[in-house]
C-alpha cells in the first residue's frame, strides 16, 4: 500500500529524525539504517518496532489466555445456578466468545505466534508500554462511536472554538485513542491534513475500520450493569465515510516521529497528565512537533499520573512550566462535562476539564535519550555478571526463581531465554523481549 504524500512528507524516524522513504510494506530511513513497518497500512513509527510490535502480540495472547479462562468458568458455572442467573451468565458466555473472536479479527496485523499458559504470563509480567494494556481505555471505543453523543459534541464544541480555520492548515492529534474527537475537529475545521496518533492497536485498529466505512460487531460489558440484560451488550456499529486526508499513525506521543515544526496545530485530548513523562519534558517534546508561532491546543484532567507530589501541578504551574518549553498559554477554561456516561451502565462520573490554547514562542531542544544500560542488556550475547542481588533475588522472588537462577556470570539473556522458550513452550522471540524486559525491571529498581 502506497502511503498518500501529504502524509508520508511529513513522517520521520522516532530515533534519529531522519526522514523515511517508503519501500513496499515499509518505511525506512535514507541508509536503511532504521525500518519501521505498515500495519494494516498505518505506519508502525515506535522506537524497536520489532520489539514492540512483540510486546503487543503478548498482551494479545495474554488476553486470549484470560479471556478463555472466564469463559470457561462461565461454562461450568451455568451447570450450577438458578434460572435468572443461568440466563445472565448465558448472555455473558455469548459475549466474550464474540469478543475474542473480535479483537484477534481485529488484531490479526499485528498477532504473533502466541505462548503457553496464563501462568506463565502472569509470572513474567506484561512488559509492553506499561502505562497501557491492550483493554486499556477500551469504553472509550463504545462512547466515540455508540452512546457518547452528548460528551462527543461538548468535547467538539469546546476543542472547536479555540482553533483558527484560516490558520489551521495541518493537524495532529496526539493520543487519540478510538478517533472521534480527531474526526470531528477535522470536519468541523477542514485542514488540509490531520494525522491522528495513538499507541493502542485495539484502538487504532477499530478506528480505521470504522473510519473507512467498514463498520464493527463488538461485545460491551458495563461494569456495574443498569439491568441484568445489560450484562453483555452487542453492538453493530456503523462505518463512516472517511474524509479525504485524514490519517492514522502508530506512535508514542513523547517520541516524536514526524519532522521537526512539520504542524501548525496540535491536540493533546486527555493526554498530559496520563502520559508517562514528568511534565517539563513532555512539553519539552511536545514543542518539536510545532513551528514557532504555531498553536497547541489542549484538553483534559489534570489528574496527573506521578508517584510525586511534587510532580502533580496545579494549574499555575501548569502554565509556568509551558512559558519554560516554549509556549505561552491563554484562554484557559474550566468546565465540568459527563464522563463515559453509558445508559447500560449504573453509575458515571462528571468530570472537570481544562482547555486552553497556546503559541509556540520560541524553540527548546529536544530530550536528549542517554543511554544508562549496561553492555549486557544492550547486547544480549553478553553475559550478566553474577551479582549478590541475583542469588539473594532467586530465594526471596519464587515467582521468578526459574530465571534468576540461571544467572551464572556466564550465561546470557539470549540463552536463559531460549531454556524458557523450550521448556515453557514460548515462542524464543517472545521469550527474548520477556526475559530481557524482566531484567531491565530488576536493574532499574535498584541502581
Amino acid at each position: 500500500m502506497q502511503l498518500d504524500n501529504p502524509l508520508l512528507k511529513l513522517l520521520a524516524c522516532p530515533t534519529t529524525s531522519n526522514t523515511l522513504q517508503q519501500s513496499g510494506d515499509t518505511l525506512k530511513t535514507e541508509n536503511a539504517e532504521h525500518t519501521y513497518p505498515l500495519i494494516d497500512g498505518i505506519p508502525w513509527l515506535l522506537p524497536q518496532p520489532q520489539n514492540s510490535l512483540v510486546d503487543w502480540s503478548i498482551k494479545l495472547n495474554h488476553f486470549y489466555q484470560v479471556l478463555m479462562d472466564e469463559i470457561g468458568e462461565l461454562e461450568n458455572s451455568i451447570k450450577s445456578t438458578p434460572a435468572p442467573t443461568q440466563q445472565r451468565l448465558q448472555q455473558l458466555l455469548e459475549g466474550k466468545r464474540s469478543f475474542i473472536r473480535s479483537v484477534l479479527d481485529l488484531l490479526t496485523p499485528v498477532v504473533r505466534n502466541p505462548m503457553a499458559s496464563t501462568a506463565t504470563y502472569n509470572a513474567l509480567n506484561d512488559i509492553a508500554p506499561n502505562t497501557q494494556n491492550l483493554l486499556s481505555y477500551e469504553a472509550n471505543l463504545y462512547r466515540d462511536w455508540v452512546w457518547g453523543g452528548e460528551e462527543n459534541q461538548l468535547s467538539a464544541d469546546i476543542v472547536s472554538q479555540y482553533i483558527d480555520k484560516e490558520q489551521c492548515k495541518n493537524l495532529l492529534v496526539l493520543g487519540a485513542g478510538a478517533g472521534r474527537l480527531a474526526l470531528d475537529i477535522h470536519q468541523a475545521i477542514s485542514p488540509e491534513v490531520t494525522v491522528a496518533t495513538d499507541i493502542n492497536p485495539l484502538l487504532v485498529l477499530a478506528a480505521k475500520r470504522i473510519i473507512e466505512g467498514y463498520g464493527l460487531d463488538i461485545y460491551e460489558f458495563p461494569m456495574q450493569p443498569l439491568e441484568s440484560q445489560y450484562a453483555a451488550v452487542s453492538h453493530q456499529i456503523e462505518g463512516v465515510k472517511k474524509p479525504d486526508n485524514f490519517y492514522y499513525v502508530f506512535s508514542d506521543a513523547t517520541k516524536p516521529a514526524f519532522i521537526k515544526g512539520s504542524f501548525n496545530t496540535v491536540l493533546t485530548p486527555w493526554l498530559i497528565d496520563i502520559q508517562p513523562l514528568e511534565l517539563s519534558r513532555f512539553l519539552q517534546q511536545l514543542n518539536q512537533y510545532i513551528d514557532i508561532g504555531g498553536q497547541w491546543v489542549n484538553f483534559g484532567s489534570l489528574v496527573f499520573h506521578q508517584k510525586r507530589d511534587a510532580l502533580c501541578y496545579s494549574i499555575e504551574e501548569v502554565k509556568t512550566i509551558a512559558e519554560q518549553q516554549g509556549f505561552e498559554i491563554h484562554n484557559i477554561q474550566q468546565q465540568q462535562i459527563p464522563y463515559l456516561k453509558s445508559p447500560y451502565n449504573a453509575g458515571h462520573r462528571v468530570e472537570t476539564v481544562w482547555s486552553w490554547s497556546a503559541n509556540k514562542i520560541k524553540d527548546v531542544a529536544p530530550i536528549k535519550q542517554i543511554q544508562t544500560l549496561p553492555p549486557w542488556l544492550l547486547d544480549i550475547k553478553k553475559p550478566i555478571p553474577k551479582t549478590h542481588y541475583f542469588q539473594q533475588f532467586t530465594v526471596t522472588h519464587r515467582t521468578y526463581a526459574q530465571l534468576s537462577a540461571e544467572v551464572d556470570g556466564r550465561t546470557s539473556i539470549n540463552k536463559i531465554a531460549n531454556k524458557i522458550a523450550k521448556r515453557q513452550g514460548i515462542n524464543p522471540d517472545e521469550a527474548i523481549n520477556l526475559v530481557r524486559n524482566l531484567f531491565i525491571d530488576l536493574y532499574t529498581q535498584n541502581n
